[in-house]
């Protein structure tokens, strides 16, 4: 074979010199320009090109490597919500049992969020100021509150980051990981920007951009986590009113295919299932679909075998007479619970009802963001190819919560029941008031009905890590077992546990410290 390679490389070569002597020796035809190539001396010529590379930084993010399928199967499936049945390499991260030779799931998140935002430090930098505000700002504020959501979720997964806001220095390319301090100061800085850029509200074709209500909600959020409690609910007040609450009968609408961009979404990435599907690519109308449904769907029907939802939660609801979001959230054996295409639980449920048993645990599957709302299992494709559920990343029932909790530990508890009681009464609810009075009871409430209101929109493991609560959960000696809730490890399957000091963040990439060694590892790996 190495010979045959030759001989061809050899005939190129002798039918390139032949027609570079007939054309004469002069080498000016090789130096030819293109036209249609748009560098950084001419880009943002027209507004139409800015608004390409806006949408290019976001492809990244909804793409298969990050938000469309890869976070998922690490990241996000670590909570105490998902007992993962393990399939080799591509479990491991989210049992607990992996680390740096266990390449891209840590890999592929990282790579991802950094070209997105070298395509915002492009156009932030390079977009040249001819155009008038109005024009330009609702471009330019996406790039400032794209940067800031993909620092936002480069320093909650792997905490210790490069921080880079300029083009690349060739000459200094080993670029040292900043204080996480200086990371969440950054996310600030450009959501204040964000919100001063982007308009309220988007029309048309449109719809779906991120807004200044987006970022403030963002940037609520931050402080919430930076544990700036005055400044989270001072900032996430200013959002109420703004947004409404679907009534219960319409819960589901926040995680199906009708009803996307509505009233109670303040940010949601935008999907569309489609035919033409090349695994991972960056190239428009490619990748934008919603691979994510092979880590929610039950086991006998997703490719990497899926996961069992813990009993714990299914106590809960039970325990709050919370039917409405139940349903919506989980299938198992209820009266009137139902499957993909609407047929009953018991039946459409069958096989993955014996690899629960099998398992030994109880036989409780996600609803959220499986495709059940698109059809029967075999008109939803197994990779998700036809499903297009936009994500919702920040609803407007989050936003109260948070400022819910912000107030809370601010020492404003009857202030923040009044936001909490504001979720749990949606209209149509059924639900009854919080009997949380004190500090600490109230404190408590919020973590149930995050945890009851937001199941599986990948909020829970950050959650429990910056409340302190991720290794009362997710250890080995889980409360959810010794405080009665189920029988067994949230992780027992796997038989995987977190591990303080460790688990709270995934490991640097050992392919991004190969090639830069200035970056150190994570504690613990």
């Amino acid at each position: 074979m190495k010979k045959l390679n030759k001989t061809k490389s050899f005939l190129s070569l002798a039918i390139v010199a032949t027609i570079v002597s007939l054309i004469g020796c002069s080498e000016d035809i090789l130096d030819q320009k293109n036209n249609n190539a748009i560098s950084t001396g001419n880009f943002g010529a027209t507004l139409e090109q800015v608004e390409s590379a806006v949408n290019g930084a976001f492809h990244p993010i909804t793409g298969t490597f990050f938000w469309g399928r890869i976070a998922h199967a690490g990241a996000l499936l670590r909570s105490d919500e998902f007992n993962i049945i393990p399939n080799g390499g591509n479990t491991v991260m989210s049992t607990f049992q992996g680390g740096p030779g266990n390449g891209r799931w840590a890999t592929e998140p990282w790579q991802e969020l950094y070209k997105s935002i070298a395509r915002c430090n492009n156009i932030i930098i390079n977009t040249p100021d001819t155009f008038s505000s109005t024009d330009i700002n609702p471009l330019l504020g996406q790039a400032y509150f794209l940067r800031a959501f993909d620092y936002w979720y480069l320093v909650n997964l792997y905490g210790n980051v490069p921080l880079i806001t300029d083009l690349p220095d060739f000459d200094n390319l080993l670029v040292d990981q900043a204080a996480p301090a200086d990371v969440w100061a950054q996310i600030i800085e450009d959501l204040k920007m964000a919100e001063t850029m982007l308009p309220a509200t988007w029309t048309g074709d449109n719809t779906g951009r991120p807004t200044s209500g987006a970022a403030t909600a963002l940037k609520g959020k931050s402080y919430l986590f930076m544990k700036e409690w005055e400044k989270a609910h001072t900032t996430l007040s200013t959002l109420v009113g703004k947004y409404s609450l679907l009534p219960a009968s319409e819960f589901g609408d926040n995680f199906g295919v009708n009803n996307e961009n509505n009233a109670e979404s303040v940010f949601e990435l935008q999907f569309l299932g489609q035919s033409n599907f090349v695994w991972g690519t960056d190239i428009p109308q490619t990748g934008t679909m919603g691979n994510y449904h092979i880590d929610y769907a039950p086991p006998s029907k997703s490719p990497d075998f899926g996961h069992i939802v813990n009993p714990w939660l299914k106590k809960l609801y039970e325990d709050n007479g919370d039917t409405f979001r139940r349903n919506e959230t989980l299938a198992y054996n209820y009266p009137g619970a139902t499957g993909y295409g609407g047929i009953a639980y018991a039946t459409d449920f069958v096989d993955d009802i014996a690899v629960a048993n099998d398992n030994s645990v109880e036989p409780i599957f996600s609803k959220k963001y499986t495709g059940m709302d698109l059809g029967t299992r075999g008109e939803v494709d197994f990779l998700g190819t036809n499903v297009g559920n936009n994500w919702r990343i920040i609803r407007y029932s989050d936003v109260l919560l948070m400022l819910a909790e912000s107030l809370n530990e601010d020492g404003q508890t009857g202030n923040a029941i009044i936001n909490l009681n504001l979720v749990r009464q949606r209209p149509g609810s059924g639900l009854a008031l919080t009997t949380a009075i004190s500090q600490t009871d109230v404190r408590q409430a919020i973590i149930d009905e995050r945890a009851m209101e937001l199941a599986g929109e990948g909020h829970r493991f950050f959650d429990l890590v910056r409340w302190g609560l991720a290794e009362d959960y997710l250890g080995s000696t889980s409360k959810h077992v010794t405080n009665g809730s189920q029988t067994y490890h949230p992780k027992s399957i796997s038989g995987g546990t977190f591990q303080s000091g460790k688990n709270e963040l995934v490991w640097i990439p050992i392919s991004e410290r190969g090639t830069n060694p200035n970056l150190n590892q994570n504690s613990g790996y």
